[in-house]
C-alpha cells in the first residue's frame, strides 16, 4: 500500500508553526513536498503502464478535408447536370466541361436515343445541348453548348490515368438523384479493370475501378485525383448482393479512363459514332481444371464459343464451341495477338483499341493441341452477332 505522503505534510507543517509562530516552510516540509510529488508521479506512471488507454493516438483522418473542399470548390463549376427527353420522359446525368468551346464529356448510355438535351450549370442556369460525337463501345460521348454560356469557367484538366495507383484519392462530382454537384470520396481500388459494357456487350478495358460511392445521375461526372485533375469518366456500377442475405449488397464503381477519352477527344468533337475495330467473336476464359481437360501445353488464352456469321474472323476461318461444363477442344484458343499475350479478354481488346477498322492483326491460335497463326483483317463494330 503506497504511504500516505500528504498527512506527513501536514504534520512538518504544524512542527514549523509550532516553533516559529508562522507559516514558513521548514527543510522538513520541503522534502516532504517533493516526496509527495514523486510519488504522485510514480503512481501516474503505474497506472499508465497498466492501463489500456497507454497507446492511444488520435485517429487518422482518412483524407485531407480542406483538400478536398478546395478541389471540389475549384472542379464544381465545370461540372453539369445533363437532361434528357426520351420516350415521353426526361432521363437524368451528369457532364463536365472538358474546354473552352463549350465541349462537354457524358457518357454515350446518358445520351443514347435522346430527344432535346440541355444541361443544368452550377449556378442554376439551363442551357441547350447538341450532341456531337459518340462511342458506344468506349461508353463515352461529347455535347456542345454556346462557349458564351460557360465563359469564365475554367474546364477540367485530364490527368495521365497511366500513372493511376490503387490506393490514390479519388473524388466523384456529378447529380446522382437530381442532387447538383453531390461530392462522394473514396479511393482507386484497381486500375486496368475490363467489365462488358451494357450497350455492345464488348468489354470495356482500362477501367478505374473506385469505392467512391456511386449512384444513378452519376454517370458522365468526373473522377478526380488529389490535383483536381480527370482521371475517368464515371461509368457503372456494379452491385453484387450477398447470397445469405440479398439485402446486403457491395457496390463498385467504374470510371472510362482519362486516357481513353484523351485518345477519343479529337474524333468525338465532330458529329457521328466512332466504330471500333470489330474481330467477330464470342470467347470465354477457361479455369484451370477446364484448361486441363484439354490437356494443352498451355494454361493461358481465350477460347472461342462462337464465330460470328459473315464476321472477320469467320471469312478467316476461326472455329468456336459452345459448351455447358467443359470444352471438347473443338474451338480455337487465342494466345496472342500480334504477338502480344492473351491471358483474358481485356488483353485482346485492348490492342484492339488501338487500331482501325481494316487494319491486319495476326492471331496465335491454339487447334487440335497445335499452334498456327491466322491473319484476320478487322472490320467496322456491329452491334449484332448471328
Amino acid at each position: 500500500m503506497l504511504p500516505d505522503a500528504s498527512d506527513k505534510f501536514q504534520e512538518d507543517l504544524d512542527l514549523t508553526r509550532d516553533a516559529r509562530g508562522e507559516g514558513v516552510p521548514s527543510i522538513g516540509m520541503v522534502i516532504s513536498l517533493v516526496g509527495f510529488g514523486v510519488l504522485v508521479g510514480l503512481l501516474v506512471a503505474w497506472i499508465s503502464f497498466r492501463s489500456p488507454w497507454s497507446s492511444w493516438s488520435p485517429p487518422t483522418v482518412l483524407y485531407d478535408q480542406q483538400l478536398v473542399t478546395l478541389l471540389v470548390e475549384e472542379a464544381s463549376p465545370a461540372v453539369v447536370e445533363v437532361s434528357v427527353s426520351r420516350f415521353g420522359s426526361v432521363d437524368k446525368g451528369s457532364g463536365f466541361l472538358v474546354d473552352g468551346l463549350g465541349h462537354i464529356v457524358t457518357n454515350n448510355h446518358v445520351v443514347q436515343d435522346s430527344g432535346d438535351i440541355s444541361v443544368r450549370l452550377h449556378d442554376g442556369r439551363v442551357v441547350d445541348a447538341v450532341l456531337l460525337g459518340t462511342s458506344p463501345a468506349d461508353d463515352l460521348a461529347i455535347l456542345e453548348v454556346d462557349p458564351d454560356d460557360v465563359d469564365g469557367i475554367a474546364p477540367l484538366r485530364l490527368a495521365d490515368s497511366g500513372k493511376v495507383r490503387p490506393g490514390q484519392l479519388a473524388v466523384a462530382i456529378g447529380s446522382p438523384f437530381q442532387q447538383l454537384n453531390s461530392v462522394t470520396v473514396g479511393v482507386v481500388n484497381g486500375v486496368g479493370r475490363s467489365e462488358v459494357g451494357n450497350q455492345l456487350r464488348r468489354p470495356m478495358p482500362e477501367l478505374v475501378q473506385t469505392d467512391a460511392t456511386l449512384n444513378p445521375g452519376n454517370s458522365g461526372g468526373p473522377l478526380l485525383n488529389a490535383d483536381g485533375e480527370v482521371i475517368g469518366v464515371n461509368s457503372a456500377v456494379q452491385i453484387r448482393a450477398s447470397a445469405r442475405d440479398l439485402s446486403i449488397q457491395t457496390g463498385l464503381g467504374f470510371a472510362v479512363s482519362s486516357n481513353t477519352l484523351s485518345d477519343l477527344l479529337p474524333y468525338l468533337v465532330t458529329p457521328g459514332e466512332f466504330k471500333r475495330p470489330w474481330l467477330g467473336v464470342e470467347s470465354t476464359q477457361l479455369n484451370r481444371s477446364q484448361f486441363r481437360s484439354l490437356d494443352l501445353p498451355v494454361e493461358a488464352g481465350v477460347y472461342i464459343t462462337h464465330v460470328c456469321h459473315g464476321s472477320p474472323a469467320d471469312i478467316a476461318g476461326l472455329r468456336g464451341e459452345r459448351f455447358s461444363i467443359r470444352p471438347t477442344g473443338r474451338g480455337d484458343l487465342i494466345t496472342a495477338i500480334d504477338e502480344y499475350p492473351v491471358v483474358e479478354i481485356g488483353d485482346m481488346v485492348s490492342h484492339l483499341n488501338t487500331l482501325r477498322p481494316g487494319a491486319q492483326v495476326v492471331l496465335t491460335i491454339m487447334r487440335s493441341k497445335k499452334p498456327y497463326t491466322v491473319d484476320v483483317t478487322l472490320a467496322e463494330w456491329e452491334n449484332t452477332c448471328q
